[in-house]
C-alpha cells in the first residue's frame, strides 16, 4: 500500500482490527516518511456521525464532568502562558478552537484571536459564550496572524499538508505555528499498538511520529524552534487508559465515565461489574506507573505527544 503522504510503497500495519462503530480499521505506518495513516478511510457521513452532538460533545459543547473542565481550562492557562512569554501579543488564530476558552483567554492577555471550526454548530459552542469570531475555513488574507495553533487537531483534518499549506499563507512573515499531535512513535503507542488511547481511529485520521511532522512541516516551509514531548493533560492519561485496555476492561472505560452524563450514558449500559471493579482496583496502582513511564519516554525522546513550534522561513 502507497502512502497518503509521500506516496512510497514503504509502508507496514501498525495494528490492525480496531473496531468502531460497528466497523474495523487499520493503521499504516509508513517507514519512509514516519507518519501513518487510517485504513479503511471513514466515509464523511461516518465521520459526520462521530462527532455530532450528543456523541462528541454535550450541548454545550462540552466534553467532561465539571471537575475534568476545570482541569482542561487550567492546562490551556499553560498553553497560553507558553505563548505569551515567547510573542509581544499581535494576532493569532487557533484552529480547532472547539469551546474557545484558549482563545477567550488569549485575547484577556491582550491579543487580537480568531478561531477556525469545521461546521457551524461546533464554531457556535466558541462564538456564543465567549464573543470570539470563528470561521469554519482559512479565508484571510495572506499574512494576517503572528501565530497560528492547532492543537490536538491536525491528526481529524482531511488534508494535514495543504492545512499546514495554508497556515504558512496566513502567517506574516517570521510567524509562528504550534503544532501538537500524539507521537506514534511514542513509547505507549508501541505497547498499546491497537489499543493505544491516542489511536482513536477513525477520528484520528492520521498519525505523527516526530520525525515525521517536522520532515513536514520543513517540507512547508517552517523551521523547528522548539519541540516539547511532555504534556500533563494528555501522557499519564495516554499511559493509564492505554494499559487499562491492555488489561481486559472495556476500551476507555475510564476516558467515557469522566465523560458528561448524556454522553457516558450509551457506554455505560454496555458495561460489565467487572468493567467496573477492575477499573477500581487496577487505577491506584496504574496511576503512578503512568506518570513515571510519562516521564521516561519524554526523557528518552518518545513522548506520547509531541508540540513543535516552527517559524515562517
Amino acid at each position: 500500500m502507497k502512502c497518503v503522504f509521500c506516496n512510497k510503497e514503504k509502508t507496514i500495519v501498525f495494528a490492525t482490527g480496531v473496531e468502531r462503530g460497528g466497523a474495523f480499521y487499520q493503521v499504516i505506518f509508513c517507514t519512509e516518511c514516519h507518519n501513518g495513516f487510517a485504513d479503511p478511510f471513514p466515509s464523511s457521513g461516518t465521520l459526520a456521525s462521530f462527532y455530532a452532538t450528543g456523541t462528541y460533545r454535550g450541548s454545550e459543547g462540552r466534553r467532561f464532568n465539571r471537575w475534568i473542565e476545570y482541569g482542561i481550562n487550567r492546562f490551556m492557562l499553560g498553553r497560553k502562558n507558553r505563548i505569551v512569554r515567547m510573542r509581544r501579543p499581535g494576532k493569532l488564530l487557533d484552529i480547532g478552537c472547539g469551546r474557545g476558552s484558549f482563545l477567550a483567554g488569549m485575547r484577556d492577555a491582550g491579543w487580537d484571536v480568531a478561531g477556525v471550526e469545521f461546521s457551524e454548530e461546533t464554531a457556535s459552542h466558541a462564538r456564543e459564550p465567549y464573543g470570539v469570531p470563528v470561521a469554519t475555513d482559512l479565508s484571510w488574507p495572506d499574512g494576517s496572524f503572528d501565530v497560528i495553533t492547532i492543537n490536538h487537531v491536525l491528526e481529524h483534518i482531511h488534508d494535514p499538508v495543504a492545512m499546514l499549506r495554508g497556515c504558512r499563507r496566513l502567517l506574516k512573515a517570521d510567524g509562528l505555528i504550534v503544532v501538537a499531535v500524539p507521537n506514534i512513535a511514542s513509547m505507549q503507542a508501541q505497547f498499546g499498538r491497537g489499543k493505544w488511547f491516542h489511536l482513536d481511529v477513525p477520528c484520528h485520521l492520521f498519525q505523527f511520529s516526530e520525525q515525521g511532522l517536522v520532515g513536514l512541516l520543513q517540507a512547508e516551509g517552517f523551521r523547528i524552534v522548539r519541540t516539547k514531548r511532555f504534556d500533563l493533560e494528555h501522557n499519564p492519561f495516554g499511559w493509564l487508559q492505554t494499559m487499562l485496555n491492555c488489561s481486559g476492561i472495556r476500551e476507555n472505560f475510564l476516558y467515557n465515565l469522566l465523560k458528561r452524563p448524556e454522553l457516558r450514558q450509551r457506554e455505560l449500559a454496555a458495561a460489565r461489574m467487572r468493567d467496573y471493579l477492575l477499573t477500581l482496583f487496577l487505577l491506584p496502582l496504574y496511576a503512578p506507573v503512568s506518570l513515571g513511564l510519562a516521564i521516561l519516554e519524554a526523557f528518552l525522546k518518545r513522548g506520547g505527544t509531541v508540540e513543535m513550534w516552527g517559524v515562517k522561513v
